[in-house]
Formats: structure tokens, C-alpha cells, sequence
């Protein structure tokens, strides 16, 4: 197997190595080579100094370079662990009706769920999308019609749904990596994340079963990896390291930044140290005194590291395994194992001299050396993303290859955007008409224009590096519209007679009982009411639509009679052609049609004049009336009168009044008259005689003494 070129970028120091794969499956270090940046060039992983950090690549390239005689010209590294960024999103689709899902269909959807997640992270870092290079993505679950499916090509349905886990790296690491590789020459061909690199090397497989935390201490980051079930599951970062322990020491002695480093790494091997500080003063320290300056520093780290491997494990992993030149912080295993309460023990610190499958130079050792090995076992297994270049309508796209990478992932990639893969069909025109759902199709769409390399593709077509795409979107269909005159059913034009108003009678449309004109749009999701010309109901319906009231509404009548309000209800009465009509009829062109109320007339109230009542020998006798007169301002009106409201009517029942003998044969006499006796007649008390004038109400006696 060729020999790769493994290069660690780390905030402190750049480590380079030449290694490749033996036979018995184990691992040989050719050559390395180190050096230390000038000055802060790396904040926490990322490059701030390209021009720093490409001569400190330069130096190491060319050490190796020498001592192997050969140019490398290809390089694999990694990213600091904090830059990975994953998402889970999903996306779906609705038609109005069941349709067969086909390969771009689903193609598109997976990715617009992808653009989802890649909104979403957005959203969470308050940065823009295209500062995100997605490595990769996998559906994790598929559904149709509501039911979760394996498979949803050649299914149908009216909903689709499908949820993703995608991959995301900062575009401005892995653009800082390039440029730094870009100045000295070197293409990078496989591109790890630093944890899973060191994972790579310090944890073998047949340990990754067990429930154990690696942690990489370096200069600006504590990157942390997590074991579980034959995998690493989580990654996580604390954004202090040996840095900060360093800056304890120079603000305590008034340090440079380089001398206090030196005093950092003496502590774990000298009882006295000794150094001079900014201004020149000579100090002598012992090992105690500068232990104690950095306590309460290494403290706060083994906190943050415990809290993370706490907050990613929910629990306190069976171990924990120290690598980075940082983790020879002095005290840090054991303020982790007070931290977690975990016994000293289960804290241990890999270094490259106990990884019994990697032969080779015996100066690369120590803990900072198994970041740097683990990215040569990356990229000689084959585990890195693998890096290249396409374009995409001229224009260059970086790829990184997770899976065999797709025309639409790299469409994807240059932020063209899924819904444009397929020429969708308009929308539909949905409404109601009369209570029935109706629909009007949009435009059929036109598919997209895609060519890989001249020739046709297809958006599952892998890519190979150098390929070239020209991409032309699909064009959607055109949305449907229709006006009230198009969907009009076929009608005759009818003009008529309307109380002596002539009107033409056409069909209507109404939207919440508004009239619509013929001209009017009809907008998706209207409820509609279709009303015809065909008979008189239509008519009223439509008259009634228009003035926003009942054309037939009956009205009321008062007339008094002898005094009293009598209250009568008229209705609204219909002539069509001099016809009254009861119910309904067809209305043909020409129709004379009269709407009037209804006539009533005196006899129609039937009146009758009420008895006059007396008192006669002690009872009430009704007398009854001689004639029935009705009268209307004091002259009499025929029973075809019709009434009038606020008509005034009298009942007359008598020509005259009553007079005392009229009453004579209601009197009940005895068969006998008595002799002697004679008839006395009384009213109201009063001696009377047989043409006394009686009123009602008198009280009238009669009897023989």
C-alpha cells in the first residue's frame, strides 16, 4: 500500500507523519517530523494565521520530505472535534390526489430535508447556512399516506414524509485547513474529525465494547469521545486546555507566554524550577509553590471535562483515557477522579510506546503523538471523508465523500435547492360549487435539463473528482385561475317584467351571499352558491341574495272595531301572467311577474254585534241583536270592503233602542194571574211604563200586586 502523508494542525504544535500498512495488518511509521508555530496562530482548533500556520506545514513537509527523499504531494487531516454539527429534520409533500412517488420525487424530498436541517443549524448558531459544508446524510424513516415504510418509491399516496440525520462542518475550519494545504502545495485527499482520529489509534476495537471516555487535552481544546456497544456514539468539547494552565503561571510570575510553557511541562519532572520573569528578575520556585498557582485552574478543567462526559454518558463512563499533550497537565487524573468519583485506577494516560500495532520511528511517543497516528489509520483504512473537486454550472464544489457521493448531493452542495430538481404541475384550483367539492388542474411543469460531463444524467448518478455538471432547474407549472364566466355551466339569457320593471334574468354566483360578477377571479378554498334561471324560486332566491331580505315577507295590519286593535298578518302574494301562484313555476323569457300583498276584506273578519245585557227580577238576560251593520265613518261598508290599516269600524245590532215591552217575554209570569192584582213595572227603581226607552245594563222589574 502507498505510504500517506498524516499531518495534525494543533493550536500549539504541527505533527507530521509518513506511515503505511504492513502485511500483518499492523501499522509502520516511516518518518515524522514536528515544530512549534511562532507565535498564536491556532485558537481552539481553528486557523486564524494562514500564512503562520503554512510555514510551520512547510517545515515539517520538507523535514520529511528529506529524510525520505520523496515529495509529498497529498495529505490527510483532521478537524478539531467541536466543528462537527449534526441535525435531524424532516420534509413531506402533499397532492390533492394519490400519485406514484417516483425516484426524484423522494430524491428531492430527502434533500429538502436536508436544507431543513441545514435551516435549522442555522437557527441554533445564528450563522448563515452556506457557512456549512454537509458531509453526509442518511433517511432514518420513510412514511406514506401516515405509515412508516421501508421503501417509498413506486408507492402511492397523496402525503409523503421522509426524516433525515445529516452532517455538517463548518465551512470556515475546513476552508482554513485548505488554505493553509493550498500555500505549500499539498491537496488533501481524507479529511477525520480529531476525536474519532484519536479514537482510531488509542481505543482498539475489541475495547470500543466497553463504556469508556477518551479525552484529547491539547493546547485550546479538550476534545472528548464516548464508547458504548462496539462504537464511539458521542463527541463533545471543553474550550479550555493546557493554555489556560499556562496563562495561570504567566500571570502569576509575569511570565512569557513560551516560559511559562517550559515551567508546565518541567513541573512533572523537577523539584525546583528556575526562570526569569518579563522584567529580568531571577526566580527560584519549588514544585509546591507552582503547583499551587495552577490548582484552582486545573480544577476548573477537570470540572468542565466531567461535566461534559457526564452531560453526553448520562453516567460515569468504566474509564477514562488521557491523551494530548495536555493530559500531562500535573494533578488533572486526579482532580478528575475526585470529580467523578471514580477511582484513580480506572484514569490512565495512552501514549503511542503501548500500541503494539504501530511499528516504526521510535522518536514519535507520548500522548501527543496518538492524535497524529490516528489520522494515518484513518486515512490508510480507508474511515476519513474523502475529499475532490466537481463543478456545477462552471462552477467549483468541494465534495466530501461520506457514501459514493450523487449529481443531487452536489447540486445540494452549490445551494441549488430541491424543489427545483422536478418541474412540479401548478397548483389546483379547489372550490365549492353548491356544496360539491370542484377542482381545475394547473399547467403541467417542465422537468429539469441535466448533463454530466456532455452526456445525459441522472440526480442518483455518482461522481467521480473532475466531474463537470450543467444543471437547468425544472420550471413549475403554471397555477390555475378561472373566472365566474368559465365555470358557468351553459344558460339561455331571459328578460322579464318585474312589477313593471323589465330585468334580465341570468344565472348568479354568490360568495357568502354577495352577488359575483362574470369578471370576478375565483381564489382557491371559495365556498360557492350556483342559482340558475330556470323558475321562480331561482328568481326569489336571487331577489332575495340582492336586497339581503325575504322578497315574500308578510306584513301587518291594524283596524279597530267598536274600539278594539284587532292585528291581521298580509302576505305577500306572487301573479305571474295575471296568475296567482301557489308554490312554484317555470319562468319563461317575456314573463309578467307581480309581487303584491295580499288583500283583505271586511267580511273576512266575520263581525258580529254583541247582545245588549239587563238585570230583569234579579238575572241577567242577554237581548239579542235586531240587525248586523258594520260602519265606517258612520256609513255603512260592504263585506267585499277591503280593509285598510288603521281602519276604524263600527258593529251596529240595533236600529234603536230597546223598550220596556221588548223585554216583556223574558219575564217569567205565573199561569194565573191573581185576582185583584195588577202589572207593575219598574227601571232602575223606578215606575216605568211599556214604552220606557231601556239602556244595557238597566235592572228592570216586572211583576203582579
Amino acid at each position: 500500500m502507498e505510504p500517506i502523508f498524516a499531518l495534525d494542525i494543533g493550536t500549539r504544535m504541527v505533527m507530521g507523519l509518513v506511515m503505511t500498512k504492513n502485511e500483518d495488518q499492523g501499522y509502520e511509521i516511516l518518518a515524522s517530523a514536528h515544530t512549534e508555530h511562532r507565535q498564536r496562530a491556532m485558537y481552539d482548533g481553528q486557523v486564524h494565521d494562514v500564512n503562520e500556520v503554512a510555514r510551520a506545514v512547510t517545515i515539517v513537509k520538507e523535514i520529511l520530505e528529506k529524510k525520505l527523499d520523496l515529495t509529498l504531494k497529498q495529505v490527510a487531516v483532521a478537524a478539531a472535534g467541536r466543528a462537527l454539527r449534526t441535525e435531524v429534520a424532516g420534509a413531506e409533500r402533499h397532492e390533492l390526489f394519490p400519485v406514484r412517488w417516483e425516484r426524484e420525487d423522494i430524491l428531492a424530498l430527502e434533500l429538502e430535508a436536508v436544507h431543513q436541517a441545514l435551516r435549522q443549524l442555522q437557527a441554533a448558531t445564528e450563522n448563515n447556512a452556506d457557512d456549512y459544508h454537509c458531509v453526509g446524510y442518511s433517511t432514518i424513516a420513510r412514511w406514506n399516506e401516515e405509515e412508516e415504510i421501508s421503501n417509498l418509491i413506486g408507492q402511492r399516496g397523496k402525503k409523503a414524509r421522509v426524516s433525515v440525520i445529516a452532517t455538517f462542518l463548518p465551512r470556515t475550519v475546513v476552508d482554513g485547513l485548505v488554505a493553509v494545504l493550498g500555500n505549500v502545495g499539498l491537496e488533501m485527499t481524507s479529511l477525520t474529525l480529531e476525536p474519532i482520529a484519536a479514537g482510531q489509534a488509542a481505543i482498539p476495537h475489541n475495547m470500543r465494547r466497553l463504556n469508556l471516555a477518551l479525552v484529547d487535552v491539547g493546547a485550546g481544546t479538550a476534545d472528548i469521545a464516548l464508547t458504548r456497544e462496539g462504537s464511539f456514539f458521542a463527541y463533545g468539547m471543553v474550550p479550555m486546555a493546557g493554555d489556560e494552565v499556562t496563562e495561570a503561571i504567566c500571570e502569576h510570575y509575569l511570565l512569557d507566554f513560551k516560559v511559562g510553557e517550559k515551567i508546565k511541562r518541567d513541573i512533572n519532572s523537577k523539584t525546583q524550577l528556575k526562570f526569569t520573569d518579563f522584567l529580568g528578575t531571577k526566580i527560584v520556585a519549588k514544585k509546591e509553590e507552582v503547583l499551587a498557582v495552577i490548582q484552582a485552574t486545573v480544577n476548573k478543567l477537570a470540572e468542565n471535562i466531567a461535566k461534559e462526559i457526564l452531560k453526553l454518558n448520562q453516567t460515569v463512563p468504566q474509564a477514562i483515557i488521557l491523551i494530548g499533550g495536555g493530559s500531562l497537565t500535573p494533578m488533572l487524573p486526579e482532580k478528575l477522579s475526585e470529580t467523578l468519583g471514580i477511582s484513580p485506577k480506572r484514569i490512565g494516560i495512552q501514549v503511542r510506546e503501548r500500541l503494539g500495532d504501530v511499528q516504526g520511528e521510535k522518536g514519535v511517543k507520548g500522548p501527543e503523538s496518538i492524535t497524529p497516528i490516528g489520522i494515518g489509520i484513518s486515512a490508510l483504512e480507508g474511515t476519513g471523508l474523502q475529499y475532490y473537486t466537481v463543478t456545477v454550472n462552471e462552477m467549483p464544489i468541494p465534495i466530501f465523500e461520506v457514501q459514493l457521493t450523487t449529481v443531487a448531493e452536489a447540486l445540494l452542495a452549490a445551494g441549488i435547492p430541491p424543489r427545483s430538481f422536478v418541474g412540479k404541475p401548478g397548483a389546483a384550483l379547489t372550490f365549492e360549487w353548491n356544496q360539491d367539492m370542484r377542482m381545475i388542474k394547473g399547467s403541467m411543469g417542465t422537468p429539469a435539463q441535466l448533463t454530466v460531463n456532455s452526456q445525459p444524467g441522472r440526480f442518483e448518478q455518482t461522481l467521480q473528482d473532475g466531474d463537470h455538471i450543467q444543471f437547468m432547474p425544472g420550471v413549475s407549472g403554471k397555477n390555475a385561475q378561472a373566472t365566474v364566466e368559465e365555470i358557468l355551466p351553459p344558460y339561455e339569457g331571459k328578460w322579464i317584467s318585474w312589477n313593471g320593471q323589465r330585468e334580465e334574468y341570468l344565472p348568479q354566483v354568490l360568495l357568502d351571499n354577495r352577488l359575483l360578477k362574470k369578471t370576478d377571479k375565483i381564489e382557491d378554498g371559495y365556498k360557492l352558491t350556483y342559482i340558475p334561471n330556470h323558475d321562480l324560486r331561482d328568481l326569489l332566491q336571487q331577489k332575495e341574495a340582492l336586497q339581503q331580505r325575504p322578497v315574500l315577507s308578510p306584513e301587518s295590519l291594524t283596524v279597530q272595531i267598536n274600539g278594539e286593535a284587532r292585528v291581521l298578518v298580509l302576505n305577500q302574494e306572487i301573479w305571474v301572467n295575471g296568475s296567482l301562484i301557489e308554490g312554484n313555476c317555470p319562468i319563461k323569457n317575456g314573463d309578467l311577474i307581480e309581487v303584491h300583498l295580499q288583500r283583505r276584506t271586511v267580511g273576512e273578519l266575520c263581525l258580529q254585534p254583541r247582545p245588549m245585557t239587563f238585570i230583569l227580577n234579579g238575572e241577567e238576560i242577554e237581548y239579542p241583536p235586531q240587525i248586523t251593520e258594520i260602519l265606517f265613518h258612520g256609513r255603512p261598508v260592504a263585506k267585499s270592503q277591503v280593509l285598510e290599516d288603521g281602519m276604524e269600524l263600527r258593529v251596529k245590532g240595533y236600529k234603536q233602542m230597546p223598550i220596556l215591552s221588548d223585554l216583556l217575554p223574558f219575564v217569567k209570569f205565573p199561569a194565573e194571574v191573581p185576582p185583584g192584582t195588577s202589572l207593575k213595572l219598574q227601571v232602575n227603581g223606578r215606575d216605568a211604563e211599556f214604552t220606557t226607552i231601556l239602556h244595557p245594563g238597566d235592572r228592570l222589574s216586572a211583576s203582579f200586586e
